[in-house]
């Protein structure tokens, strides 16, 4: 991936030099905006949530973040330095990984090999050899030791996103974007799961950048929240402002707070 340290645009918040700046992201197609002038960031170490109506644009910001599609306008930077990638493989070799709302594993192949898969591109890109004391340790991290050698397609719903989750961590990533990760799981597995985020902050030394529905995971989880409504940032703060905008609650809500 290209990248190019660049000087702060008029109006816009000053760059972090550590971390992710997403300034002005915009993306239409034809007279339809799906994004428009979105500015995000997410700390090295931080937990941020983004949520949103079915519609809002969640999704295709994190597409347009994570380099599976181009953005009309604006500018992704990682450490200060503008990412212009021309495919997803550079993006998460550059230090940005993902998780999808749909799974995407190599279901014929074991857990194992999906996580060496990233291994192995990790190693390309530090010129190193494949880890493979990091894989065994991703696998008991994740819960997955008991079905390693099996294949990723026949296991639950709710270990396909662990397996995707630990692919994603193989490539050491500096942010970690989480599509979805609780959808599909009960309520015990939600709660293990928001300790295990919380974990991989810490021992990965990543930001995570994390999309969900289910608005208690999300408010127990971030230190931080967006919300988009309509492709545009409506507000933004701590969880606990942001419960209470009245804003957010005609958007989830359907009515204008009294």
């Amino acid at each position: 991936m290209a990248s190019a340290t660049t000087t702060e645009k008029p109006g816009e918040p000053p760059l972090r030099e550590v971390g992710l700046c997403v300034r002005g992201l915009t993306k239409n197609f034809g007279g339809v905006y799906a994004v428009r002038g979105v500015n995000l960031e997410c700390e090295v170490g931080q937990i941020v949530g983004l949520i949103g109506p079915n519609g809002a644009g969640k999704s295709t910001l994190m597409n347009i973040i994570s380099g599976t599609m181009a953005p009309s306008a604006g500018t992704v930077y990682l450490d200060g330095k503008a990412l212009m990638p021309s495919s997803a493989v550079e993006c998460a070799e550059s230090g940005i990984a993902r998780t999808f709302q749909n799974i995407r594993l190599f279901k014929r192949l074991s857990v194992r090999e999906n996580i060496k898969v990233a291994a192995i591109t990790r190693a390309r890109v530090s010129k190193t050899v494949v880890d493979e004391a990091g894989i065994d340790e991703l696998i008991h991290f994740m819960g997955l030791d008991a079905m390693a050698d099996t294949a990723a397609g026949t296991l639950s719903y709710g270990h396909q996103r662990r397996v995707e989750i630990a692919r994603a961590l193989a490539l050491k990533p500096r942010i970690l974007l989480l599509d979805e990760p609780a959808a599909g799981m009960n309520e015990q597995e939600t709660l293990t799961l928001i300790g295990s985020i919380r974990t991989i902050r810490d021992s990965y030394g990543c930001g995570v950048v994390v999309i969900d529905h289910d608005l208690h995971f999300i408010m127990e989880l971030s230190q931080r929240l967006y919300v988009m409504h309509l492709g545009q940032l409506l507000v933004e703060g701590e969880p606990h402002s942001v419960r209470h905008d009245p804003r957010v609650i005609e958007i989830y809500l359907g009515k204008k707070q009294q």
